[in-house]
């Protein structure tokens, strides 16, 4: 049966067994937190935008964007750089670095520990928006819906 223990140091020790698979499941599933217990999301809004749109382009791994990205965005990403890449290899292009900056945000909160937002990206040629959904899961910032427009 798996047990918890207190963290290293303190000075309860806390044990408690885990008797059914709910009781797992309720234990070392996702945690969701308040916005309040989390950091500003505004910094995690801005990397996210501007990483997916460069793994797009095939001037950054994903694996570089793996820890704000829950496990379907992370696939449906994984797939949509796929095809992107396919698509150049076909026409003989190379993947370019796009220089990218965010030109405008817009944030709301539907509840507690949840922000959407679209950010609005210059790039070379032209305006990008990307839509975000972030939610506050085991103590961090994760994307559980991104969409480039």
């Amino acid at each position: 049966m798996p047990t918890e223990k207190g963290k290293i140091g303190d000075s309860k020790q806390i044990q408690r067994n885990v008797k059914n698979l709910k009781q797992a499941a309720d234990f070392f599933g996702p945690q969701y937190n308040k916005t309040a217990e989390l950091p500003d999301p505004e910094a995690s809004l801005k990397a996210l935008a501007t990483g997916v749109v460069e793994v797009i382009s095939g001037s950054r791994p994903i694996d570089q964007l793996a820890r704000l990205l829950n496990d379907d965005v992370y696939q449906r990403l994984a797939r949509r750089a796929a095809q992107a890449r396919e698509t150049r290899n076909q026409l003989g292009q190379k993947p370019k670095h796009p220089n990218i900056s965010v030109h405008n945000m817009m944030n709301s909160s539907p509840r507690d520990g949840v922000v959407e937002s679209v950010v609005l990206l210059n790039t070379q040629r032209r305006l990008s928006a990307v839509t975000i959904r972030l939610e506050g899961i085991n103590n961090r910032w994760r994307a559980t819906a991104v969409s480039v427009l």
